[in-house]
């Protein structure tokens, strides 16, 4: 985080169409400098997909502050809500849990698709990758260790047990429609089972067949 240390310079845009624009933005090292790339391209081109796609699922990330560390302005960080729900009040809880649904730009993004589903599908996936990757898996609290090693063979079974709390917590939501509650669901599953490579049988035991055909 060395570049937060001095006076922030935002990269220079001129001459830069929206193509471009979005190509600096993904190859960025500082959010900073990707939230300036794509909020150039979004005013040259409103209407491209690709460029609303990436603002939705970078979210906050420009707005990070190292003197005030917030995982609020990670995208992914709103499933937090579903796997540690006492460490949110219930107005949080439900202001997250409406976010991944009904962010503005979402619904933007569903508009200029010709696939709005399938949209929402890719969406709720990559989000939940997101979240397992960035803080299901790094967790050492999930996993079982001896002396601070993690035990060979036990990673599927440990990462289970917050996978399923997640889960458990989508379908018992009140703040999520019932249809929103297995979209929700399944792109977890789904995304979990990628990020664990196919290694789903604990999970899959945890869940059992009530469960188990929400996800089929």
């Amino acid at each position: 985080m060395g570049f937060f240390s001095r006076q922030y310079q935002p990269p220079k845009t001129d001459g830069m169409d929206a193509a471009t624009l979005l190509m600096r933005a993904r190859a960025a090292g500082d959010p900073r400098d990707a939230h300036a790339y794509l909020t150039r391209a979004e005013a040259l081109a409103p209407d491209d997909l690709r460029v609303q796609r990436e603002l939705l699922m970078r979210g906050n990330l420009h707005l990070r502050d190292p003197r005030h560390v917030s995982f609020h302005v990670i995208k992914s960080y709103l499933l937090h809500a579903f796997e540690h729900p006492k460490q949110h009040d219930e107005d949080e809880q439900r202001r997250m849990a409406r976010e991944i649904f009904d962010e503005p730009r979402l619904h933007r993004c569903l508009q200029l698709s010709d696939q709005p589903d399938a949209f929402l599908q890719s969406y709720l996936q990559e989000l939940c990758a997101d979240y397992v990757r960035i803080f299901i898996l790094p967790d050492a609290s999930h996993c079982r260790s001896f002396l601070g090693f993690t035990m060979p063979g036990t990673q599927a079974a440990s990462m289970a047990v917050p996978a399923y709390d997640v889960l458990h917590n989508i379908f018992l939501s009140p703040d999520l429609t019932q249809t929103e509650q297995r979209q929700l669901a399944g792109a977890f599953y789904r995304a979990y089972r990628t990020q664990m490579n196919g290694r789903t049988q604990p999970l899959d035991e945890r869940l059992g067949d009530t469960l188990g055909r929400l996800l089929e």
